[in-house]
């Protein structure tokens, strides 16, 4: 599915907000996630000159080139070099062939693009992304506004075009999360865009000392919301928040929400106008499933995903529980180390050019993943992979 959307500034701001929004507020805390320091994701573009690598040293064969951006930096590009390997048949014959070294090559550059082969529809990236073990979980209670397009394809995000996506660990806000990610380019944006990375493997070693311990001690404490049930999916959200929670779970029966987190380890608050909050526990660290590292794997530290503060800070005096992770305690982090684990993860944003039909596969838990605010029009879909 294709989506027009008109040209938006890059640093769109609107202080006179006229979305209809949760009548009877709550009383509010101090809301340390709002009251620090802005820091801007702003993505570094990665060099255009590819660092050549040897193949075959990969466990692949000279039909391919690679290179890498910077050494030893996410990620690997794996570029068709055959005219044979441009033939659907011959590439998924190869690529079935392959799998368990691209596997390896996830794992160990954290993430690879591919590029130039014949993955220019929907149908070519489903049955690319079939080769893998897909995610045993569902996006019931996802985050982010999309629906499915085919099969286990689903949109990215209808997040409006003029937001930056901060860096994220797919589904960091719940219990069950996919392994890996492959984002397809169908359609490339005239300005912006770009899926941002950042590669995590690093993260943790220079956080702040007193804030992984707190974090340790107290694990954290996850609370999303959701709007009242609502008709149609819209063509854009300028709020994560305003998503009615029908469409998050895939259903219009409370009964079936209650019973899909019990399963997940959610606890549902049905709130007086018809909203949904979800509360659940999450240890904000994870050791890597194959190579042991210990990883951070957290939304503590973020701010509202939004088109703007105003409209989070009128969306948030709404909440009894604003969107957001704080300490298991149910108290945050101070302000200042908010602010450092920000810095941190948003100094580590990294694009590049992309082009229509790449295809990027991403180890969930060493690199997350962002996007660029953009104008025109912009295509780009997901699947979510064990």
């Amino acid at each position: 599915m294709m989506r027009s959307i008109a040209p938006l500034p890059f640093k769109f701001e609107r202080e006179s907000i006229h979305t209809p929004l949760i009548e009877n507020p709550m009383h509010t805390v101090i809301d340390a996630p709002m009251n620090r320091p802005v820091v801007a994701y702003t993505s570094r573009a990665l060099p255009e000159t590819p660092r050549l690598l040897d193949a075959s040293a990969l466990g692949l064969d000279a039909r391919v080139r690679c290179h890498e951006r910077e050494p030893g930096q996410a990620p690997l590009f794996i570029e068709c070099a055959d005219d044979g390997l441009r033939d659907r048949a011959a590439f998924r014959a190869w690529f079935a062939q392959v799998r368990p070294i691209i596997d390896a090559l996830i794992v160990r550059h954290g993430t690879v693009v591919l590029r130039g082969f014949p993955i220019a529809e929907t149908d070519d990236f489903a049955a690319l992304v079939a080769e893998f073990p897909k995610f045993t979980g569902d996006y019931a209670g996802g985050r982010a506004p999309r629906s499915a397009v085919k099969g286990d394809v689903m949109e990215a995000t209808r997040l409006e075009a003029s937001v930056q996506l901060a860096l994220h660990s797919e589904m960091a806000y719940m219990r069950d999360y996919p392994r890996r990610l492959a984002f397809f380019a169908r359609r490339i944006a005239a300005r912006g865009g770009e899926t941002t990375i950042g590669d995590m493997r690093t993260l943790v070693a220079g956080l702040p000392q007193a804030a992984v311990a707190k974090l340790h001690a107290h694990k954290t404490r996850m609370a999303t919301n959701y709007g009242p049930k609502s008709d149609a999916l819209q063509p854009t959200y300028a709020h994560m928040d305003l998503r009615g929670w029908n469409h998050a779970f895939f259903t219009d029966d409370p009964q079936d929400v209650e019973r899909l987190c019990a399963h997940k380890g959610l606890t549902p608050i049905w709130n007086p106008d018809g909203s949904l909050t979800l509360l659940t526990p999450l240890d904000p660290f994870v050791s890597h499933p194959q190579t042991g590292q210990l990883l951070y794997r957290s939304v503590i530290h973020m701010r509202p995903q939004s088109q703007s503060d105003a409209l989070s800070r009128q969306i948030r005096a709404t909440q009894q529980h604003p969107t957001g992770a704080t300490l298991g305690t149910g108290e945050s982090l101070s302000a200042e180390e908010l602010h450092q684990i920000d810095t941190a993860c948003a100094a580590r944003t990294v694009h590049w050019r992309w082009q229509a039909g790449d295809v990027m596969l991403v180890d969930n838990l060493q690199v997350w993943h962002g996007r660029n605010p953009y104008e025109g029009e912009r295509e780009t879909q997901v699947a979510l992979l064990n």
